[in-house]
């Protein structure tokens, strides 16, 4: 097995803890139950995150939230079992001042707290992220393919995860992203079985889809710039794929986020921006790339101190150097001198500002897998999905539940020890998950569900594709199916809640209940600001360049 690549010393990854405004039901009060805590497959959901980051061996975290959940997280990482097991890696909390529930993510690093904690390259992750694509292979392939592959004199570049929604685990109404991307230069040398230079490309335009429903309304189409056409003269445009919020970020995207205050999102409008400013006209200076990468001689001078540690790993490592296969730029001779007179009577020309280029790894389907060439080792499908409404909850605790080993999401014990069943009961041990001190009563019946903790499932119920959080009572005789109660809360007996129901925490369900996509309890929404938008359009027709627009797409 070849040796894995060191990552840069400094190299820091940062979890945003969001407010979970897509889950109203379970995080009305962010200050006891923030989104980071809710349970996926019985295990907190910031757990899967920060064991990503453990098995790709990144020890400096950071949880990002703010002051209203910052006390809860830091309380469950004391005291949750699934957060103090000493595998897991200790992560730090911050709780930056300025940061609300409604702060962009764009706006988040631009925070003064947040920037101090940033002292190189970072890797971005969500706290609603499962992951089981080796974090260690994302890395490298940051580290072959954008950190160096711009040479030793340039700047590195940034690489994002996306995914296709359209799957087995698909979810109706999922949110989607816009992604346009264009081929890589083909390979020097063949890629290993494990290698995901094959699922690597450039992005090149990046919004979400309700961005692209309204420019194809508003013009009746979608128009492709001749910039674009000239820079790729083949790129793909995809509408089903969602952004998975993984991002690997060089250090000077800081200066880039500083440069334009207006940004808001990361997806949308840093990478975004970032992509179109590789191929369209008059968005360098606009931008203030220019000022990032070719600074003038006297600032350079004066901030060359402060740059040199995240400058370091920039300029001073050519990590293409490191293949035994693949020939390196500083190995290339230099260019041979030109005589005195010619250049003193020529006058070359201003060179044009090159910016790395944004990748984007684009997570393969199960039918691409399995569609590869027969000569190829067989791929263990991985998982790569966000849970951030209540349906993605449902479908994949569900999927986590059927997990086995040796999948790094699976439960290593499915029914929990000190669970007490009675007698004549049906469980389905494959696909139902049951935690710690839990009782089911005789004449139960259990299919394809998750049962948190100190729950009490009473006799002659019946679920089949629920989700149960912790400290819940469901009377006798309750039938719940396609169903998600929130902890601590009371199903009275005889229920029979269908497919899409919610409970809310806390929430007592009387008896006899009957009723399908049923919303039972309290439910005050996270309120949003909603701008007249007049200011992005604004800004959006003052970066637009030069160039002007081919046939439309």
């Amino acid at each position: 097995m070849p040796a894995r690549m060191p990552l840069p010393h400094d190299f820091q990854a940062l979890i945003l803890c969001g407010p979970g405004v897509s889950f109203n039901t379970f995080t009305s009060t962010p200050e006891d139950f923030p989104k980071a805590l809710i349970p996926v497959a019985n295990r907190p959901m910031i757990w899967y995150p920060l064991d990503w980051c453990r098995r790709a061996n990144i020890t400096r975290i950071t949880l990002i939230t703010p002051t209203t959940s910052c006390k809860a997280i830091e309380d469950a990482l004391s005291r949750n079992p699934h957060l103090t097991s000493p595998e897991l890696p200790r992560p730090d909390v911050l709780a930056p001042s300025g940061l609300s529930q409604n702060t962009g993510t764009a706006e988040i690093l631009r925070l003064p707290d947040v920037q101090t904690i940033i002292t190189g390259h970072f890797l971005i992750l969500p706290c609603d992220l499962l992951c089981d694509l080796p974090g260690e292979r994302l890395l490298e392939t940051w580290m072959i393919h954008a950190a160096g592959m711009v040479g030793s004199s340039a700047a590195a570049g940034g690489l994002g995860v996306w995914y296709p929604t359209k799957s087995e685990l698909a979810v109706k109404g999922e949110e989607t992203n816009f992604l346009t991307t264009a081929q890589l230069p083909h390979a020097t040398v063949p890629s290993s079985p494990e290698s995901l230079r094959p699922n690597l490309s450039e992005v090149v335009y990046s919004s979400t889809t309700d961005t692209l429903n309204d420019i194809t309304e508003s013009q009746k189409s979608f128009p492709v710039r001749h910039g674009l056409l000239r820079k790729h003269g083949k790129i793909r445009m995809l509408t089903t794929t969602r952004d998975a919020h993984i991002y690997l970020f060089p250090y000077w995207t800081l200066d880039f986020i500083n440069q334009n205050p207006k940004f808001d999102s990361i997806s949308e409008d840093v990478v975004g921006w970032w992509a179109k400013a590789t191929w369209q006209d008059g968005l360098v200076p606009k931008l203030g790339l220019e000022q990032i990468f070719n600074p003038p001689s006297s600032q350079a001078k004066g901030n060359s101190d402060a740059n040199q540690s995240h400058n370091e790993i920039d300029q001073d490592i050519d990590i293409t150097s490191m293949s035994t296969t693949h020939i390196s730029n500083l190995l290339t001779p230099p260019p041979t001198p030109q005589s005195p007179s010619s250049s003193t009577n020529t006058k070359s020309p201003k060179p044009k500002t090159a910016i790395p280029p944004f990748l984007c790894y684009l997570h393969p389907t199960s039918s691409s897998i399995s569609s590869s060439s027969s000569s190829s080792p067989p791929q263990q499908q991985t998982l790569i999905r966000r849970v951030d409404t209540t349906p993605l909850l449902l479908t994949l605790s569900l999927h986590l539940a059927s997990l086995a080993s040796p999948s790094p999401l699976a439960t290593k014990q499915k029914i929990h020890p000190t669970t007490t069943i009675a007698p004549r009961t049906t469980i389905s041990a494959s696909d139902v998950l049951i935690g710690a001190n839990t009782t089911v009563n005789q004449f139960t019946t259990i299919k394809n569900s998750v049962v948190g903790a100190n729950c009490v499932i009473g006799p002659n119920v019946r679920l089949t594709r629920c989700v149960i959080m912790d400290d819940v009572e469901v009377g006798e005789r309750c039938q719940l199916t396609g169903c998600v109660v929130g902890w601590r809360s009371k199903v009275g007996k005889g229920c029979k809640l269908g497919e899409g129901s919610e409970v809310a925490p806390g929430y007592a369900v009387e008896e006899g209940v009957e009723g399908a996509g049923e919303l039972l309890g309290g439910f005050e929404g996270l309120e949003e600001d909603v701008g007249s938008g007049e200011e992005e359009e604004e800004e959006d027709q003052d970066m637009e360049g030069d160039d002007t627009a081919a046939d439309d797409a």
